[in-house]
């Protein structure tokens, strides 16, 4: 049986990325912080952003790609 976490992602306008978890937490993340690093410049193009999907343990934006655990980490480094 293969471990979900994830139900549902939205890129959400102004790049906040809304995520929403097996348990009913909602997550609302600000990745413009992170749009400089290289791992994520492509997140910048509008195209790239709107492609979001999650197969219930990654987010995938075409080529980048976040696991859970990594976007609670950043979560708790926004605050």
């Amino acid at each position: 049986m293969e471990r979900r976490y994830l139900t549902a992602v939205a890129p959400l306008p102004d790049h906040i990325l809304q995520v929403d978890f097996v348990s009913g937490a909602r997550l609302l993340l600000d990745m413009k912080p992170y749009l400089d690093k290289i791992r994520f410049r492509p997140l910048a193009d509008p195209k790239v952003w709107d492609s979001a999907v999650t197969n219930g343990i990654f987010v995938r934006f075409g080529n980048v790609e976040l696991s859970h655990d990594e976007l609670l980490a950043m979560a708790e480094r926004e605050h």
